[in-house]
């Protein structure tokens, strides 16, 4: 029983955030919605035009410490949700369109110790 497991990583703790696993697609079109169990990547990138788009990650595992989004919607939008105790960077910019900020669930910087950061980049337009 112990050769079948050789080679592999050993087990993170239970409910860790960050794996070691290979992530889910790293970009999403137009009509998109991720959600449920999947793996993060580091770098993801959402780009709806005449669409729209819904990124959760509240059950899912990130690939990295660090996770860049970046959300660039044309005449569309990207809801992003972020699980609770996660730190959050939003820098965007919105042009006849809005880019907004984390919708606070809790005081700013609550982010659990080994939490992993995410950081939303993007632009908006119409």
């Amino acid at each position: 029983m112990r050769a079948a497991a050789s080679g592999l990583p050993a087990p993170g703790p239970k409910g860790a955030l960050v794996v070691d696993t290979a992530p889910a697609s790293r970009w999403a079109p137009g009509g998109f919605r991720r959600d449920g169990g999947w793996v993060v990547p580091s770098r993801f990138t959402a780009w709806p035009v005449w669409g729209g788009g819904r990124l959760d990650p509240t059950e899912a595992r990130f690939a990295a410490r660090e996770t860049v989004i970046r959300a660039v919607a044309l005449w569309g939008g990207t809801g992003i949700v972020v699980p609770d105790g996660i730190d959050v960077e939003v820098r965007g910019f919105g042009l006849f369109g809005v880019f907004g900020g984390r919708e606070a669930r809790g005081p700013a910087g609550t982010a659990r110790p080994g939490a992993p950061r995410v950081v939303v980049k993007g632009l908006a337009l119409f």
